[in-house]
C-alpha cells in the first residue's frame, strides 16, 4: 500500500477540491495511507463548505505553520511534512501545487504526479513566470488529465507518461426520479460565481432573451463567489431581477434540483464539470457551451443527451432553452438518456483508474 500526499489550494466547494478529496477517500479506504497539504489560498467564504475528509487522512494546514504567502517557506514545509510522513508519491490538484508536487518530489527523490483539472490555455498564460511554472509541471513522474485536450497543451514526454482520467459521477442520498411532466418551469445552474470562467454575464443575458417567450419560468442560481453582486446588479440592469433566484451554497445539489425543468452552463472553459455530471445523472435536460478543452463534449452529445452551443453565444444558448421549452419529447428524450452518464463515471471505475496508475508511477 501506497503513503501519498496530495497538495491543494484549498478543501472548500470548488471542482477540484471535490475531486481531490473523493481521490483521498476512496484510497483511504482500500488501505492506502493518504494526507492532504491544504495551502489555504482562497476567499474565507469556503470555510463553511469544507469537503468530508475521511478521519484516517492527516491534513496538514499551511496556514497553521505560515502566516504570510512565502513560496520558499512553503515548499520547505511541505517536503518535511513529507519526509516525516515517509511519503512514496506527491499529488498536486491545480498549477501551484502541481508545482509544489514537482519540487518537493525532486528534492526527496520520490515520484511526483500533476493533475490539470481545468484548461490549461486559460489558466497559465504566457507571461514568464507561467512559463517558468509550465516548464517545472513538464518535469512530473506523471500527470492525471480529463481530457485530450488538457493534455495535448503539455510537454510530449509528459503526455507519454499521462493518463486521461475523468470525473465520477457521485451521488449521495436517494435522488428523486422526478417524471419529466411534474418539473418545474424553472432554469437550474450550480457553480462557483466567478465570471471569468462561468460567464455568468453571458447566463443572464441568454435567460432574459429566453424570457421574451416563456416569461413564465425562473432562473435559480447555486453558488457563491466574488463576482455575486455583480451578476445582481446585472440582473437589474437587464430588467429580470424578478425571475432570477441565488440560492446559495448547497451541500446537497442532486436532491436540490431533481424538480427542476433544465439545466444552464454558461462556462468558457471547464474540466469535466460536476456540477453538469449531477444535473444529468437526476435526468435534467441540460444546456450547456461547447466549453474548452472538451469537457462538455465529452459528455454530451447534441440533441441526444442534451444539447451544445457556441461559447459566449447568448443568442445560441436562449435558442437551445427554447428547444427544451417548446419541445416536451427532446427534453424528456435528452434527460433519459443523459442519466446514462451514472454508468459511465461510476466511482469504483473512476477509483480503480487512479489506484491503478499511482502504482504504476510508483513502480
Amino acid at each position: 500500500m501506497a503513503r501519498i500526499v496530495f497538495i491543494t489550494n484549498s478543501i472548500g466547494f470548488g471542482g477540484a477540491e471535490k475531486m481531490l478529496t473523493f481521490v483521498a477517500n476512496s484510497l483511504s479506504e482500500r488501505g492506502h495511507r493518504c494526507a492532504i497539504v491544504n495551502l489555504g489560498t482562497v476567499p474565507e467564504y469556503v470555510n463553511a463548505y469544507k469537503q468530508s475528509i475521511d478521519e484516517r487522512i492527516d491534513v496538514f494546514n499551511m496556514k497553521d505553520k505560515i502566516q504570510q504567502k512565502n513560496r520558499k517557506a512553503e515548499i520547505s514545509a511541505v517536503a518535511q511534512y513529507a519526509k516525516e510522513f515517509r511519503a512514496d508519491v506527491l499529488i498536486g490538484f491545480t498549477n501551484f501545487p502541481n508545482m509544489y508536487a514537482c519540487i518537493v518530489g525532486r528534492m526527496l527523490r520520490i515520484p511526483s504526479i500533476m493533475s490539470e483539472r481545468g484548461d490549461p490555455k486559460k489558466t497559465l498564460s504566457n507571461t514568464f513566470k507561467d512559463r517558468i511554472l509550465k516548464l517545472i509541471i513538464n518535469s512530473a513522474s506523471g500527470g492525471v488529465f480529463q481530457t485530450d485536450g488538457a493534455m495535448s497543451f503539455y510537454g510530449k514526454r509528459l503526455r507519454m507518461r499521462g493518463i486521461i482520467i475523468p470525473n465520477p459521477i457521485f451521488i449521495k442520498g436517494t435522488v428523486p426520479d422526478v417524471p419529466y411532466e411534474e418539473r418545474e418551469k424553472t432554469v437550474v445552474s450550480v457553480g462557483r460565481l466567478d465570471n471569468v470562467q462561468k460567464r455568468l454575464d453571458i447566463m443572464l443575458k441568454s435567460f432574459s432573451i429566453f424570457l421574451r417567450k416563456h416569461p413564465k419560468y425562473t432562473l435559480k442560481i447555486y453558488g457563491s463567489g466574488d463576482d455575486e453582486n455583480a451578476a445582481r446588479q446585472w440582473c437589474v440592469e437587464l430588467n429580470i431581477q424578478d425571475n432570477v433566484c441565488f440560492m446559495g451554497v448547497t451541500k446537497t445539489p442532486m436532491q436540490d434540483i431533481a424538480r427542476d425543468g433544465m439545466f444552464l452552463i454558461t462556462s468558457d472553459y471547464e474540466g469535466i464539470s460536476n456540477s453538469l455530471l449531477e444535473a444529468m445523472a437526476v435526468g435534467l435536460p441540460c444546456v450547456s457551451t461547447d466549453h474548452t478543452p472538451g469537457g462538455a463534449r465529452l459528455l454530451i452529445t447534441d440533441h441526444e443527451n442534451g444539447l451544445l452551443a457556441p461559447m459566449g453565444d447568448a443568442e445560441a444558448l436562449a435558442k437551445a432553452m427554447c428547444e427544451f421549452a417548446d419541445s416536451p419529447e427532446l427534453a424528456q428524450k435528452c434527460g433519459n438518456n443523459a442519466r446514462d452518464v451514472v454508468n459511465r463515471f461510476e466511482p469504483k471505475k473512476i477509483t480503480d483508474m487512479w489506484e491503478d496508475y499511482i502504482e504504476k508511477v510508483c513502480r
